[in-house]
C-alpha cells in the first residue's frame, strides 16, 4: 500500500531540503545510505541518514518509503574526496557509466552543507557555470576522467569541505571586500550569481 498522502508530501519536501525522508534530519551532516534491490541496483534516486535508513531496513516492512519496491540493503555513499571510484558507482544510478546532472546534483546536497538553490539552479540549466567547470568536453553528462580532473567535481567538494570547516563569522563587506566575497562565493567560480548575491545581502545585513 502507498504511505498516507500527508506523510508522501512532508517527505518530497524532505528530499527538497536535503533532509532525510525518514527522520528530517539535514542529510549533509551525517552518512549517507541508499537503499538496494536484491541485485544490489538502487530502488531510487533518493538519500537518507544511514542510521535511519538501517533501521529502517530493519524494522521496516521491507519496502522503499519513497518507491514502495522491495528493499534487501542498504549501502553507504562514500566519501568522494577519499573513495571517487566508489562514489561514482553508488551516484550513477541507472549504472550507464556516466553522471547525468540530476544524478551528480542529488549527490552533492545530500552531502554537501551548500546553498540547495545555488544547486538547484544548476539541476535545470545546462550552461550553469558548475556544470560547464565539471563538464569539461560539453557531453551533459560527468566521466569518471571528469569527475578527477583539476577543476573537477572531486576538486569542488574537496574546496567546498575545506571552505565549511574554515567558515567563522561573515567577514566585514565595508574593511574586507575580498573576504566578504570568497566567503559567499560557494561554487568557486569566481563570479556570485543572482542567489548567491541575495543570500549573501540577506545574510549579511540581517534581513531574514
Amino acid at each position: 500500500p502507498s504511505p498516507p498522502m500527508a506523510m508522501r508530501q512532508v517527505s518530497l519536501q524532505a528530499v527538497k531540503h536535503a533532509e532525510c525522508p525518514i527522520c528530517f534530519e539535514k542529510l549533509h551532516v551525517a552518512p549517507c545510505g541508499v537503499f538496494l534491490d536484491e541485485s544490489g541496483r538502487r530502488v531510487s534516486p533518493d538519500y537518507y541518514n544511514l542510521e535511519a535508513a538501517r533501521e529502517w531496513l530493519r524494522t521496516g516492512n521491507g519496502h522503499c518509503p519513497m518507491t514502495r519496491r522491495p528493499v534487501s540493503a542498504v549501502r553507504e555513499v562514500p566519501d568522494l574526496s577519499k573513495d571517487p571510484d566508489g562514489w561514482f558507482e553508488v551516484v550513477d544510478l541507472d549504472g550507464d557509466g556516466k553522471l547525468s546532472r540530476a544524478e551528480a546534483i542529488s549527490a552533492l546536497k545530500a552531502q554537501l552543507p551548500l546553498d540547495n538553490a545555488a544547486l538547484d539552479a544548476a539541476l535545470v540549466d545546462p550552461q550553469h557555470t558548475m556544470w560547464r567547470t565539471w563538464d569539461a568536453d560539453g557531453s551533459g553528462s560527468i566521466e569518471r576522467s571528469e569527475l578527477l580532473a583539476p577543476n573537477g567535481l572531486a576538486a569542488y567538494v574537496r574546496r567546498t569541505f575545506e571552505a565549511a570547516q574554515n567558515k567563522t563569522a561573515i567577514p566585514d563587506m565595508r574593511t574586507d571586500k575580498a573576504g566578504w566575497y570568497a566567503y559567499w562565493d560557494e561554487d568557486g567560480s569566481n563570479s556570485l550569481e543572482k542567489e548567491e548575491v541575495v543570500r549573501a545581502l540577506i545574510k549579511t545585513l540581517g534581513l531574514s
